[in-house]
Order: C-alpha cells, then sequence, then structure tokens
C-alpha cells in the first residue's frame, strides 16, 4: 500500500501556505507529481517499483527479490539519503519494536515499513491540516519524527503512572500471608511487562537519536532552510530528555523489583521463624515423652499411681514455658 502525501494546488492556497491532501493509490494509480511524502505500508512488487521510477533511485524494501539489508543504517548514495531506525509500533499499548527506512531525496521523502504505527497515521492526518511554507523532505522527516518522540513521551508517562500504581500496591500490601502473596506475585508479573516497555522505547529512542545526529552531520541537506536545521536540534534535545527519564524510570522499575523480592524475603522468613518457634516449643515435651518412652524394666515413675497425669502436666508445662518467653521477648 502507498499512502502520498502530496501538494495540492487549490485555490485555498494563500499567503504561501502549502496545503497537502493525503491518498492512497490504487495499483494503477501513478504518483502524484508533487508528492512530499510516501508512505510505503508492506509494499509489493509493483508499488515498489513504482515509487522507484517516480523517484528515479533505488528504494530498499523486501518486495525487492535483491533486497539485502546494508551494512550500513545511514549513509548517502548520488545525492539521497538513506537513513533505517527503530521504532515502537505501538508506544502506547505494546512494546513492539518495527524497523523503519527512510529515503531521503531533494524533493520527497519515503518511509517504507512493515508494521502498523499510529505515529504516521497521525502525522499524516496533521500534515494535510495544518498547510505548511517549506516542504523540504527533511522537514516532512523531522515532523515525523516529532510525532514519534511525542508518542513516545506519552507511553513514558503512562509507565510513569502505572509505576507509581505499583509502588503504592507494594508497600501498602495488606491482607493475610496468602493475599500478600497474590499482590507481590502481581506485582512481578507488572514489573516485568513495564521493564519490557521501558526497554523498547529506549531502544527507539536510541535508534531516533543516531538518525538525527546523522542529519545534522554527514547527511546535513545543503538546501535545508535554517528553520528546519533548528527544528532538528530541538528534536535532539527533547529526545535526550527523554532518554533520562526512560533511564529514571528503569532505575524506579528495578528498585521496585529489589523491594518487591526483599519483602517476598520476609514474608518467607517469618514462615520459617513460626516454624522454627514450633519446633523450639514442642522439643521439652518431646524430650519428656522419650525419656518415659523408653522400654527399661527398672523406671520408678512407672509403678506410679499418678505418674501418667503427672507426665501429660509436664509436658504441657514444658510447652507453654518457652511460649511465654517467645511472647515476652516479644518474638511472636
Amino acid at each position: 500500500m502507498i499512502i502520498a502525501h502530496y501538494v495540492a494546488k487549490t485555490a485555498g492556497e494563500t499567503a504561501g501556505i502549502t496545503p497537502v491532501a493525503r491518498k492512497v493509490l490504487e495499483a494503477a494509480e501513478p504518483v502524484p507529481p508533487s508528492a512530499v511524502w510516501l508512505d510505503l505500508v508492506e509494499p509489493t512488487v509493483s508499488e515498489d517499483q513504482k515509487v522507484e521510477l517516480y523517484l528515479g533511485c533505488k528504494v530498499p524494501s523486501r518486495a525487492d527479490p535483491d533486497f539485502t539489508e546494508p551494512p550500513e543504517s545511514y549513509y548517502a548514495e548520488n545525492g539521497v539519503r538513506y537513513l533505517h531506525g527503530s521504532f515502537v509500533s505501538e508506544p502506547e499499548d505494546t512494546p513492539d519494536v518495527t524497523g523503519v527506512t527512510f529515503v531521503l531525496t531533494p524533493t520527497t521523502l519515503v518511509t517504507v515499513r512493515y508494521d502498523p504505527g499510529d505515529s504516521f497515521e497521525f502525522f499524516g492526518q496533521k500534515l494535510c491540516k495544518s498547510g505548511v511554507q517549506a516542504l523540504h523532505p527533511d522537514a516532512v522527516a523531522v515532523g515525523l519524527v516529532n510525532t514519534i518522540v511525542n508518542r513516545s513521551a506519552r507511553a513514558l508517562n503512562k509507565v510513569g503512572v502505572e509505576l507509581d500504581s505499583i509502588s503504592i500496591t507494594v508497600f501498602q500490601a495488606k491482607g493475610d500471608q496468602g493475599s500478600r502473596s497474590k499482590i507481590y506475585s502481581a506485582t512481578l508479573d507488572a514489573l516485568g511487562r513495564e521493564d519490557e516497555k521501558i526497554s523498547s522505547l529506549r531502544e527507539s529512542l536510541v535508534s531516533i537519536e543516531r538518525l538525527l545526529l546523522f542529519l545534522l552531520s554527514e547527511g546535513r541537506s545543503a538546501d535545508a532552510p535554517k528553520p528546519v536545521r533548528e527544528a532538528t536540534k530541538a528534536a535532539l534535545r527533547d529526545l535526550q530528555s527523554l532518554e533520562q527519564d526512560a533511564s529514571f524510570k528503569a532505575q524506579k522499575v528495578q528498585f521496585l523489583l529489589d523491594a518487591t523480592l526483599g519483602l517476598i524475603n520476609l514474608a518467607q522468613n517469618d514462615i520459617i521463624k513460626l516454624f522454627s518457634v514450633l519446633a523450639v516449643i514442642f522439643m521439652p515435651p518431646t524430650v519428656i515423652a522419650s525419656i518415659y518412652g523408653m522400654n527399661f524394666k527398672v523406671m520408678p515413675e512407672l509403678e506410679w499411681h499418678w505418674g501418667y497425669p503427672l507426665a501429660i502436666c509436664l509436658m504441657i508445662a514444658a510447652a507453654i514455658g518457652p511460649y511465654v518467653f517467645f511472647r515476652w521477648k516479644k518474638w511472636l
């Protein structure tokens, strides 16, 4: 599928503002001559060839029988810049990371992707609603990257809210041992999911940072307007602040994981302590019962009329004594 964003020459063009139209091209429909962004979603062989014929350059896609991964993620060839980045396809729901190829020609931006991305749809709609004065391909690419970064920022904020909720659940867990064990188990599952989201977002942010650094250095376009360069620098600064936020949230996940495991160990220690106390309480009665359970002929106490009740009372007293001592020491 090819989603074309092109300049619409209509009467609505006023004050130097260029309106942009968005259209999904049919199989037999040619590429609009004023296309500024071609978004290829799972392109077929014919769609790939159509775009290559329009641009006059190679567009790497899996539809090409000779497709191979380039040795470099960012390179320029015959005035065309090729960039390959990793992006989170659905940052607010699933942490899946997908690869996207950017092809920057002097007049058109081409993106090749094989997974749905709400950022691409959102930016396409935004591009059509707000006319722009300079439709430089770098400006479109930076605008798309900004949209992806903003969606990632929203996802990080949601991760932060979820971590705050997990923190409250962990440190205010109430109920008996069984209830708290269920809470701790659910907490470990939730922390695993949030850590996976953060890892995917950090991978995406690092990839985008490398892409922006390439556009600011050797991949810089000679005819890019100054506002485009400033927007690229601003996007890079925003991205670096998000990376710090992601690192902080990753540390918080590790802290909550350590705290949860520590609380689990404390609960297990309480159980072990209970069994140890019970063993100590029943140890003296066991010793008394063992003594009078020996099969010796000469045992004076066996002939006593009150020997049996006395032994029972002695065992009860031997059990109560350690219990009272533990309570006095506040070990129970």
